[in-house]
Order: structure tokens, then C-alpha cells, then sequence
């Protein structure tokens, strides 16, 4: 009864706005904090020859950054992996920092992050490396990939996006109590999990990875506004969606599949099966030895 009511409370235009005003004040100190931190790490990610970069953001789940860097180095080989840890507990970065070390993946640790809510986290996160990271490192190809989301078949990032601005997961915008979507409209953004583009396309575009649940967009729905409404549906790519049934513990359970080529665990950091203890060392040990040769190499377990 008392959440029903604080629910609707929250719902009124006033509180709302208040929300809002307070969300964009996280927003915009965390965007400007640590800048020349970002700039100087784009600096040292120039000195490498590679041209073509895929970001993923850690956030307190060490096993699946072992496992997700294992599999970018056997399955997408053209695109190098940079690890952004937004992560809330000091022991997950030491760990996850060690990892890519060991890894020799490269590591960068945002600033802290204020913001409780994990999309607007999650979100404001690939905004801050957009603009302080990757637009210093101007480079030919870049993307983002969920830290859960692994490659377990060979793929050509550069090849999926083409002669196109972008490649990615694309959803649909939702009604929700504050968006009602129009049944003339199709707008759609790239889930913020699976999205890569052009950066000779995106350079001087202000992307935002934040959601926007006022026009029914969960995280990456910001790009929608500035992006994808601006160009027809043909120049971006989209990826497929279907599943794949894993045994584990004597239990089948359902993961998506992204174009047959991405295994999605799907909140790695939060939900009960994958942070139940005893589920999450089995389904490491599934992953390992089913796509990474098995895990004797393996520096995380869960």
C-alpha cells in the first residue's frame, strides 16, 4: 500500500520535474569531472596501431570481464576491447584492474559515480567516454558491448557496421505511465548493450547514452533525438534476436542470442540467478569450458 502510494506520488508532474532537475545536476558534474584524466588516457590508446575500438563498462563482476576479455581476444580479433569500470566496490575495481592487466586489455576507472539508478549509471557512464575518451582517439570504428554480453562465434565488427553509421540491437520505443507512443510513430534506439558506429558519422553529433523513459527508451535512448531520428532506417544495421537454452545445475535457462554470434547472461550484476554464489560459478564453468578452452586459464570464477 505505502509503495503504491509513494509510486504515484513520484509520478506527478511537480516531483517529477524535481527529479528530472536533480538527474541533470548528476549529469552534468559527473560528464565534467576527471576530463583531462579521459583525455590523457586517449593519448596513451593512440600509440597502439589499432584503429577500431570496442568499450564495455564494468561495473562490480569481475568473472564476466575475465571471461568477456578471453572472448574478444578469440572471436573479434579486429576490434580492440577497452575496459571503463564504473564499478561501486573499491575490492571489484582492484580485481577487475587486475584482470585486465593480466589480460593486457586496456583499463580506465571513471570517477565516482553518484548516480544510484543502474541505467542512468550505466548510461551516463558511455556518455562520459564518449565525450572525454573517444572523441580524443578519433577512431575509424568504436562501440560498446554489455560487460555480460560475450562473442562466442567469430565476428567482423567493422563488417557489421559496413558503409552504414551503425550496427547494433535495435529496440522499440514503449508506453509507459509518463510516454504514450503514438501508433503513426516507429521510433526505435540501439539497446546501449550492442551499438557501434562510424565515428567519421558520429564525431560531431552529441551522443547520449542516457534513457529516456519521457519518449519510452530504456538506456541509449538519448541517441534517439539527436540520431537515429535524423537518418532513414538504412543506415543502421540491426542485429537479430533470438535464445539459446543452457543447463545448468540440472536447470534450463533461457539467454538471448544477438545475430547467433553474442551470449547474453543479462544483469550479471543484480540478478538472483547470476549472483546466487553457487548458479554463477557453474555458469562460469559452462561458458569456459563450452567457448574459452575450458578454465585452467580462467583468473575469475565468480
Amino acid at each position: 500500500m505505502l509503495k503504491t502510494i509513494v509510486e504515484k506520488f513520484r509520478r506527478t508532474k511537480s516531483v517529477q520535474l524535481l527529479l528530472d532537475f536533480r538527474n541533470e545536476i548528476l549529469y552534468r558534474q559527473f560528464l565534467g569531472s576527471s576530463v583531462s584524466r579521459g583525455h590523457a588516457f586517449a593519448e596513451t590508446l593512440k600509440q597502439s596501431p589499432e584503429r577500431n575500438y570496442c568499450f564495455t563498462i564494468a561495473f562490480n563482476t569481475p568473472w564476466v570481464i575475465d571471461a568477456l576479455a578471453t572472448a574478444w581476444r578469440i572471436f573479434a580479433p579486429g576490434t580492440r576491447l577497452v575496459v571503463i569500470d564504473n564499478s561501486s566496490k573499491p575490492d571489484a575495481r582492484i580485481a577487475i584492474e587486475a584482470i585486465c592487466r593480466q589480460r593486457g586489455v586496456a583499463y580506465f576507472p571513471l570517477p565516482r559515480n553518484f548516480e544510484r539508478n543502474p541505467s542512468r549509471s550505466h548510461g551516463i557512464s558511455q556518455t562520459w567516454a564518449f565525450h572525454n575518451i573517444i572523441r580524443k582517439l578519433s577512431p575509424d570504428m568504436f562501440g560498446f558491448i554489455d560487460h555480460d554480453c560475450f562473442p562466442i562465434s567469430h565476428v567482423d565488427m567493422e563488417k557489421l557496421i559496413g558503409d552504414r553509421i551503425g550496427y547494433g540491437l535495435a529496440l522499440k520505443a514503449k508506453s509507459t505511465y509518463l510516454y504514450k507512443s503514438p501508433k503513426d510513430e516507429d521510433r526505435w534506439f540501439y539497446w546501449a548493450g550492442l551499438c557501434f558506429y562510424d565515428f567519421s558519422a558520429v564525431e560531431h553529433v552529441n551522443l547520449d547514452f542516457r534513457h529516456r523513459l519521457d519518449i519510452g527508451m530504456d538506456t541509449g535512448g538519448g541517441n534517439w533525438p539527436v540520431l537515429y531520428a535524423k537518418f532513414s532506417d538504412a543506415q543502421f544495421g540491426k542485429a537479430t534476436v533470438g535464445s539459446m537454452t543452457v543447463n545448468v545445475q540440472d536447470r534450463d535457462v533461457e539467454y538471448q542470442m544477438f545475430d547467433n554470434a553474442f551470449f547474453h547472461v543479462g544483469g550479471a550484476s543484480y540478478r538472483q540467478f547470476a549472483t546466487n554464489p553457487e548458479y554463477r560459478r557453474s555458469l562460469c564453468d559452462h561458458i569456459w569450458d563450452t567457448y574459452l578452452g575450458g578454465t585452467r586459464e580462467r583468473l575469475a570464477s565468480g
